[in-house]
């Protein structure tokens, strides 16, 4: 197995294990105590990295304070990521299985084993046909995709006790003679319907979501949840590890499920019949411009009396008047801890030459770390400078090497 996916293994352990301390950390269990809910959770099994695993509820309790402590790293498992692998199934075999389940729902163990023996992921001298039945019975949830879905309507009872995010078509805008398709890329409080982040792009891509997320969380807080997609633009490695170090819980909604974020398309829909429809498109010249008349329509969006929330609370009032009703309850972050949880996240191993190759950059760290495997954050936007990290801290700041300036360092001989 090559180091990359082995990290990548190691993320998602951490990420599941963060998954399951994550309503201790927020306080939106449900239980009666945190000894209750860890108990509750260590009395299931899970499928961890395609093996079937069960926790004691002290191991699950010790993540949560590793993780009070040292914030998400601290979850990282630092032994090896494979210890618990088959024995008889090799990794690639495994996710041929997952495929295959995946592509063919209805296929049979037996059909799985012989295409498996067919195009050479097991030899069947060594694998016999009882042994993938069982990891297919023994990993049941992995494939249970067939239990019925619950789309009773819901208002959570406070501000920022989950948002919802999602990504709708913008405008055409003409851009050097040429029509630009633009992507707006929006944030609610599902509790107020504050509009918490909303801006135009280009591209829709994690990058951008995380724009918007990190201006919203600065300006109103961090959520308990966060309820978004299931595209790449939610669901990528770095957004989780985000989400994990501001200790929200992150949710995807289910593939093709847009009713399930109802709040956030009704935003979409009242936005484009009472906003959009009446712009000219052929006026507006550039993107920037484009975000300045949105920003002024959520602002009026954010201050109108909301249909909704007369409803449920039997008075007038407005998305942003019901948001502050709840402001002493929203969790704030220092937004320089809000800078570090937004870069991103890497784990080079320290070349020889003191070198850490990061998404084909070059920075040159001490030589103390040579054949040492570190933990770095950088700005995807900004390569000029990284920092080396360690259990929840910033301890270095390391730039891109200058080789040319290397060339003129003196080092001393070897010679006698």
């Amino acid at each position: 197995m090559e180091q990359k996916e082995k990290d990548a293994i190691k993320n998602e352990i951490a990420l599941f294990r963060y998954g399951l301390i994550a309503p201790v950390v927020t306080d939106t269990f449900e239980e009666n105590s945190q000894l209750e809910y860890f108990k509750k959770v260590a009395s299931k099994k899970y499928v961890v990295n395609g093996h079937e695993e069960q926790y004691k509820w002290q191991t699950i309790k010790d993540w949560y304070l590793k993780y009070k402590k040292n914030g998400y790293e601290a979850l990282i498992n630092k032994t090896r990521s494979d210890c618990h692998s088959s024995r008889k199934l090799k990794d690639e075999t495994i996710n041929k299985i997952k495929n295959l389940k995946k592509e063919f729902p209805h296929i049979s163990g037996t059909l799985i084993y012989n295409k498996l023996v067919d195009e050479g992921f097991i030899n069947p001298n060594n694998v016999c046909l009882g042994t993938i039945l069982k990891f297919i019975r023994d990993n049941k949830i992995l494939f249970n995709e067939t239990e019925n879905i619950d789309r009773r309507a819901f208002v959570m009872e406070h501000a920022n006790d989950c948002w919802q995010g999602d990504t709708s078509h913008g405008p055409y805008l003409t851009i050097d003679g040429k029509k630009v398709l633009t992507y707006l890329i929006a944030i609610i409080d599902d509790a107020s319907r504050l509009i918490v982040g909303a801006k135009f792009f280009f591209n829709d891509n994690s990058y951008n979501l995380q724009d918007v997320m990190k201006s919203a969380v600065k300006k109103y807080g961090v959520p308990k949840k966060l309820f978004v997609d299931n595209g790449t633009t939610y669901k990528n490695e770095q957004f989780n590890i985000i989400c994990a170090s501001l200790g929200l819980v992150l949710i995807h909604a289910r593939p093709y499920s847009g009713a399930s974020k109802g709040k956030i398309e009704r935003f979409f829909h009242t936005m484009k019949e009472t906003w959009m429809r009446g712009l000219n498109w052929n006026d507006i010249k550039s993107i920037d411009e484009l975000n300045t008349l949105l920003n002024d329509f959520v602002a009026n969006y954010n201050n109108t009396i909301h249909s909704s929330l007369k409803n449920e609370l039997d008075e007038n009032i407005t998305p942003n008047s019901r948001w502050f009703k709840d402001s002493h309850l929203i969790k704030k972050l220092d937004n320089n801890f809000i800078d570090i949880a937004f870069l991103h996240t890497a784990y080079p191993k320290i070349r020889s030459d003191a070198i850490a190759y990061i998404k084909n950059h070059e920075f040159e760290v001490d030589m103390k770390y040579i054949g040492k495997k570190i933990t770095i954050k950088y700005n995807p936007f900004d390569y000029s400078t990284a920092w080396i990290y360690d259990n929840g801290k910033i301890m270095e700041a390391v730039h891109l090497v200058n080789k040319t300036d290397n060339s003129k360092i003196k080092r001393k001989s070897t010679l006698y």
